[in-house]
């Protein structure tokens, strides 16, 4: 489809959704990374807004020929990031980095922790933001994973979270501020990327099984810690697939690394049967401390994007076809019935290994 065809598409799409029903527009809003609405009207009105925010990286991939997605999990001790790229020539998004920081340790010179201070807390979300465009390309997008809200009174509070809470704002404005200053500044060049604010339940959702659709549907499936095991093997059998599964239509590979990452995974497996995340990356003094949960949930944030961007693409072409707009939505729905039977039977995959 052609850059001028985008209104056309969003229209097509909201269409489609007038004529489906509840659980088809549940379908839709999960596939797309939507919230999903209590009624059928916010349904649609949440799809439409989420469509629209997906054309604009659909419009950025025709143009450029590929997008990249960087996404944060916030923490001062434990910051986590994971960076992919979707190219029109390869139906597997590319990671071309995966880092985690300890930013109080390397961004501070004498002082060793952040204190709740204007001053500091400036300095190192500045320094932070600058080390994020070092890497090379500048990111299409950046999420930054929603931290929890906070309606207690503020002695109730732990500081380290508040520390989260604070460095989430001040990052999110950062990049925001970024845009808009440099493409304020005459002979300045222009920057194209995005933010957004992400949902860790919509990313959690997407990838782990719900607890009704489990075998046992026990009563471990509820809790965090069960959650977060849950996405941290799920990243393993990822990052392990992407290795020894060497063809690309495969259904359980779902991403590529480059030669110097495919080196480190091979190792990281050959030297523990149960290899931890963080052996890949190598982790050094200043990486923060060594555990997975948000080195596994950066990387599912970013491919969850991706996956979302792929699922929009696949609607707007089957919607675009020269088919009757009756059959285009239905062949819609069963895309979107197909697709989730196929992430659950990844997940199965994953799962029963």
């Amino acid at each position: 489809m052609s850059t001028p065809n985008r209104a056309k598409v969003l229209q097509l799409i909201d269409l489609c959704c007038q004529s489906a029903k509840s659980g088809q527009l549940k379908s839709i809003s999960f596939l797309i990374g939507a919230a999903n609405g209590t009624t059928k009207e916010l349904k649609r009105t949440y799809i439409q807004k989420q469509c629209e925010f997906l054309e604009q990286l659909r419009q950025q991939k025709m143009r450029h020929g590929k997008i990249s997605i960087l996404s944060m999990d916030a923490g001062v001790s434990n910051f986590a990031f994971s960076k992919m790229q979707l190219s029109n020539n390869n139906p597997l998004p590319k990671v071309l980095d995966w880092q985690k920081l300890n930013l109080e340790e390397k961004f501070f010179q004498n002082l060793k922790k952040m204190n709740l201070n204007p001053n500091e807390t400036s300095q190192l979300v500045f320094d932070l933001t600058e080390y994020l465009f070092k890497s090379e390309p500048i990111p299409d997008m950046f999420t930054i994973e929603r931290q929890r809200a906070r309606t207690m009174s503020s002695r109730y509070i732990l500081e380290p979270i508040l520390k989260v809470n604070i460095l989430e704002q001040i990052l999110f404005s950062n990049l925001e501020n970024k845009v808009r200053y440099t493409n304020k500044t005459q002979n300045a060049s222009k920057l194209r990327y995005v933010v957004r604010s992400s949902d860790p339940h919509r990313m959690t959702s997407y990838w782990c099984i719900p607890k009704e659709e489990t075998l046992t549907g026990s009563k471990k499936s509820k809790s965090n810690k069960y959650s977060k095991d849950l996405r941290i093997k799920l990243v393993k059998k990822i990052v392990s697939s992407s290795v020894f599964n060497s063809e690309p239509k495969n259904p359980t590979k779902l991403v590529e690394f480059s030669d110097i990452w495919g080196d480190r995974i091979r190792n990281a497996l050959n030297e523990k049967k149960s290899f931890k995340l963080y052996d890949i990356l190598e982790i050094q003094d200043n990486f923060g401390v060594k555990k997975d949960d948000d080195l596994a949930d950066s990387f599912l944030h970013s491919l969850s994007w991706i996956e979302w961007v792929k699922n929009y693409e696949t609607i707007a072409e089957l919607l675009s076809s020269t088919s009757l707009f009756k059959m285009q939505c239905q062949e819609v729905f069963e895309f979107c019935e197909n697709k989730i039977q196929g992430l659950e039977y990844l997940q199965n995959a994953y799962n029963s290994n």
